[in-house]
């Protein structure tokens, strides 16, 4: 629940000063390879909620903005 109101207020910010939003999302083996780190570690930090993915769909799947905002942390 939290996450998704900070997304809402990332996107309403990113109406107001005019950007537009264009977020890649990836499955766990794309997120892996981009982050150069093994599925294993994404997971990991999944379960201990240092890194945020989306379900709904039956797998896991990473928005660009946040495994960027998770290997910047």
């Amino acid at each position: 629940m939290e996450y998704r109101i900070v997304e809402l207020l990332k996107e309403i910010k990113g109406l107001i000063v005019g950007q537009e939003k264009q977020d890649k999302w990836m499955d766990i083996k794309q997120a892996s390879e981009y982050c150069s780190v093994s599925p294993t570690t994404i997971r990991r930090y999944v379960k201990q909620r240092k890194l945020n993915a989306s379900s709904k769909l039956g797998k896991m799947l990473f928005k660009e903005s946040d495994l960027e905002e998770w290997l910047n942390a």
